[in-house]
């Protein structure tokens, strides 16, 4: 679908509205959180519409001639959901808030325009944040490090190190972590090294987790009696028939196309970890929890998402794909 944009001749009555800016290569017009003063319509150039998601810089789009920026926040009267910078030289004509509510009440033309494309935008940014806040659809070279307390990563060599009771039993228990993920009913898998808990969840109750003590799951025994054996096959089959359910459900709720749109596109693309990569992740454990200086503290994956969640001694948490997490070891663990 071709964009609606604005006409050369729209821009002779929001000249007359307004004020001409010109932005250079790389500068920033605005940043996400700011205050929303103004509406932007770019009268000539091209503009980066981005996010920070975390350390990670996430371009959601661009912006050329004809079109305009800034406008839903503006009429919400809220702060800037993303930040824009010239990607090209750039002029702009920018509007005061009364000044573009004065335009959207005296030229219907520029008012329908507006309104149609402000509806899409809507839509799209839903989905665009929600994709990028969930994870799990794979090829997104995912590699997000949210920082913690800078005391923990300032006090690192002065702690004293101790074997935790997971560390005991940690030989065995990688081996029986993949066998609940890869042979047995469990979904996801939460390591929690200092307490010794894990927390684990199961295909047959998806919306709550249990916590073992890690030197019970060591036992085939207590295995048995707490996770049945179930085929991989059988237990991605079952997942993908729980989104296909919950899709169908859609049409009997009252929610906005967006959000609908944004959970089935979802539903459509999802793939599970494969055995593979459940086995290379878990193999890494013990090596993770020897390292001299930076060593695991705990550590979060899902057959359901494309993400491991790590976090180490130092500070902060990683997310990585499975795609990059060799690559992730090898440059900032050196393994």
């Amino acid at each position: 679908m071709e964009p609606i944009t604005l006409e050369p001749q729209n821009f002779e009555n929001i000249r007359s509205c307004g004020t001409v800016r010109r932005y250079q290569p790389g500068e920033l017009i605005f940043s996400e959180g700011d205050p929303a003063d103004h509406v932007y319509f770019i009268e000539d150039g091209t503009v980066s519409v981005f996010l920070h998601e975390f350390t990670n810089r996430v371009e959601i789009g661009q912006r050329a001639t004809g079109s305009f920026l800034g406008e839903m926040a503006v009429i919400s009267q809220g702060k800037r959901t993303a930040s824009v910078s010239a990607m090209t030289d750039t002029t702009l004509v920018v509007l005061d808030k009364e000044q573009f509510h004065r335009l959207m009440a005296t030229d219907n033309k520029v008012n329908d325009i507006i309104s149609h494309v402000m509806a899409q935008r809507t839509e799209e940014l839903a989905l665009k944040e929600n994709l990028l806040a969930t994870t799990g659809i794979k090829g997104n070279n995912l590699q997000i490090s949210i920082k913690g307390d800078p005391t923990m990563r300032e006090t690192v060599f002065d702690r004293e190190r101790r074997e935790s009771p997971m560390d005991k039993v940690l030989p065995d228990l990688t081996q029986k972590l993949q066998t609940l993920l890869i042979e047995r009913c469990v979904s996801e898998v939460s390591l929690h090294f200092n307490s010794g808990e894990i927390r684990l969840t199961s295909i047959f109750d998806p919306f709550n987790y249990e916590v073992h003590p890690a030197n019970k799951l060591i036992d085939t025994n207590y295995l048995d009696r707490h996770f049945p054996v179930l085929d991989f096959a059988e237990k991605t089959r079952l997942i993908r028939r729980l989104y296909d359910t919950l899709a169908t459900e859609f049409d009997t709720l009252a929610l906005p196309g967006h959000y609908k749109e944004s959970y089935r596109h979802r539903y459509r693309n999802w793939q599970p970890l494969t055995q593979e990569e459940i086995a290379r992740v878990i193999d890494k454990l013990q090596t993770l929890r020897t390292i001299q200086n930076f060593y695991l503290r705990n550590m979060g994956i899902s057959i359901t998402r494309d993400a491991i969640r790590m976090q180490f001694n130092c500070d902060g948490t990683h997310i990585v794909s499975t795609g990059d997490y060799d690559q992730f070891l090898a440059d900032n663990i050196g393994i």
